[in-house]
């Protein structure tokens, strides 16, 4: 990142400004990592002036100077801090420091006569010392259910400056609320520095997507150096033991998932399969063993109920059949008796036993009877 400042001096009222030293300004980068090189640039507009000199400090000690006029135009002065200037890359509006150092750099430009205005300007610039580490994660358990706490430290790599510390929930910044920063710790042999930036809070159901969250924390110095660190975060949800199956394949035994430190001892237990419990194989093969014997008694129960079903089936059948000859003999019995009688009756009426009016009565009676008994 180039800063840019920019400053103007005061002019004679007589001068034509259109024609004087104008918009003045610097551009240096704000942080460049040691070791590397970096490029400082004065801007200037003459306009119809002439550039009488162009002068860099550090500080207060003038480095370099470049005047056009003069013979060399370029000249350097020995400077404190182990930096030199290119004088092959630089220039009237560039200078070109291998190894530079931290400090406050100013240019300062001047225009020839009539109107000798000077204009001067400044910027800063950091030198990094960069981490050597990605930043670390510490004190945050894979396995979490829903209402426990999230308690863990990001820390960074000793480094100058030291790192900005950042976390993050599923990609999305934690707020300000649930984090806390510690003090910086320096390394006093090295002139280094290392921070600490402290994580809290209570996971909720929003915090977990099919069943993962991921946390993580961010090291930035400028623009220069950004590193991550990332913590996989499964949810821990109560086992269900399925119905139907033999009590010694459900029951397991299970150890309890020490609370995040710092933290009452009194948080739900997370429930984690032992690992002194038989193998994975073995269990897979009681399951297997299980199954094969419950398909074969359900394959013996429906057999047996199938050939109960068949006989049970075929005995109503055949009583039905039964009952229905025995009601269809009762009805033409009935019959053949009703015919009988209505004749007897006639006999009589004949033999002036009945009147005749008397006979009718009875033979509709059982020519009625007849009609319903078919």
């Amino acid at each position: 990142m180039m800063e840019q400042q920019y400053c103007f001096s005061k002019r004679s009222t007589t001068l034509d400004i259109s024609t004087a030293l104008n918009n003045v300004s610097v551009s240096i980068p704000s942080a460049v990592k040691r070791g590397d090189n970096a490029i400082l640039i004065c801007n200037y507009n003459l306009e119809y002036d002439n550039l009488y000199t162009v002068k860099w400090y550090r500080g207060r000690r003038e480095f370099y100077r470049y005047t056009p006029k003069e013979n060399p135009a370029l000249k350097i002065f020995p400077a404190s801090g182990g930096y030199t200037v290119d004088m092959t890359e630089s220039n009237a509006t560039h200078v070109f420091i291998r190894n530079p150092t931290s400090g406050k750099y100013s240019c300062e430009v001047s225009a020839d006569a009539p109107s000798f205005d000077t204009f001067f300007v400044s910027g800063e610039m950091e030198v990094v010392e960069l981490p050597t580490q990605r930043p670390v994660i510490t004190g945050v358990h894979s396995r979490y259910r829903l209402g426990d706490i999230i308690n863990g430290n990001c820390s960074s790599d000793f480094s100058k400056p030291a790192a900005n510390l950042t976390w993050w929930i599923n990609d999305m910044q934690v707020p300000p609320h649930s984090v806390r920063t510690f003090g910086i710790q320096r390394h006093f042999v090295e002139n280094l520095e290392s921070a600490v930036l402290e994580i809290n809070f209570i996971v909720t159901l929003h915090h977990f997507i099919k069943g993962r969250l991921k946390l993580k924390c961010s090291a930035r110095i400028y623009d220069i150096y950004v590193q991550e660190a990332e913590k996989l975060i499964e949810e821990d949800r109560p086992r269900i033991l399925a119905s139907g199956r033999s009590p010694e394949l459900n029951i397991y035994p299970f150890d309890h998932l020490p609370s995040a430190e710092g933290f009452d001892e009194h948080n739900e237990l997370y429930l984690t399969h032992n690992n002194n419990h038989p193998s994975a194989a073995a269990r897979s093969e009681l399951s297997r063993e299980s199954q094969l014997l419950t398909a074969t008694t359900a394959f013996v129960l429906i057999t047996a109920i199938n050939g109960f079903l068949k006989s049970t089936i075929e005995a109503i059948i055949q009583a039905a059949k039964g009952s229905h000859l025995q009601a269809a003999s009762e009805k033409v019995e009935n019959a053949t008796e009703n015919k009988i009688i209505l004749q007897h009756c006639q006999i009589n009426a004949n033999g002036g036993e009945l009147n005749k009016e008397y006979a009718e009565q009875i033979e509709l009676l059982f020519t009625s009877g007849a009609h319903k008994t078919r």
